[in-house]
């Protein structure tokens, strides 16, 4: 049996794009590095964690993040991992989003790349799994984009305050207490949130403790757990902050 996952895509020219599934253990990364074509990697299983030079993106189940050509990426595993990936011929790439970004999927959309990842080249002409690919690409380029995304610092002390977030979501340290430990006035540590990450110290952190939520979210953990492990005393408040993000609850936003 001849599948489409078996081949490198350079034998695939003709295909307008070509759909590989990996599944990884839970821990595991794939160190930083880029593709000629453009990529969509779906998360079946699991939550991925995909890092540019720019921004930082957590991708539960059902969502999948688009990474133009050439964008340098890394992406480690949290949970037993499967993912799809879509490998999209160059010129039609282009025809994408320039930017990286997180698209949900529909319930259309994974059974067609699901059924794209396994399909057998020797039970299926040529012409009809192009026309599949097609309505796989035309179901992407209508999908709808989340906010699942938080903005890399390039400065070193930004950095390593952003990782201590990231690493403790429930610190609840206010700007003035950082902008202390760090030797610099709290005005300066605004205007320096501001300017490289585009959003204010308070954005960041309640970012910073959804996307972390979501990867316990995604693992089967308590609602109320999670809400407490990232730092809010209150459910209500949690989920009125969830859904403000991201237009659905925490108990819905897997379903």
């Amino acid at each position: 049996m001849s599948q489409m996952t078996n081949l490198p895509f350079q034998e695939n020219t003709a295909l307008p794009a070509v759909v590989i599934p990996k599944t990884y253990p839970d821990g595991h990364t794939i160190d930083w590095h880029n593709h000629e074509f453009a990529q969509l990697v779906y998360a079946c299983q699991g939550v991925m964690i995909v890092e540019s030079q720019q921004n930082l993106w957590v991708i539960p189940p059902q969502r999948a993040v688009w990474i133009p050509a050439k964008v340098k990426h890394k992406v480690s595993m949290h949970g037993q991992a499967q993912m799809q990936n879509v490998y999209i011929q160059d010129t039609l790439g282009r025809t994408f989003p320039d930017q990286s970004c997180v698209f949900n999927i529909s319930p259309l959309m994974k059974e067609l790349l699901q059924h794209l990842a396994t399909i057998d080249l020797d039970q299926i002409s040529q012409a009809e799994v192009e026309r599949l690919i097609w309505v796989t690409l035309d179901q992407l380029q209508h999908a709808d984009q989340t906010s699942l995304y938080l903005p890399v610092a390039s400065d070193k002390r930004l950095s390593a305050l952003c990782q201590a977030l990231l690493d403790k979501p429930a610190n609840n340290d206010s700007l003035s207490d950082w902008a202390t430990s760090m030797n610099i006035s709290s005005r300066t540590l605004s205007r320096l949130f501001r300017k490289e990450m585009g959003v204010s110290f308070v954005e960041y952190r309640q970012q910073a403790r959804l996307l972390y939520a979501l990867k316990q979210l995604a693992q089967g953990m308590p609602v109320t757990t999670v809400a407490l492990e990232v730092g809010f005393t209150s459910l209500s408040a949690f989920n009125r902050l969830f859904k403000r993000t991201f237009g659905t609850t925490p108990s819905d936003f897997f379903k």
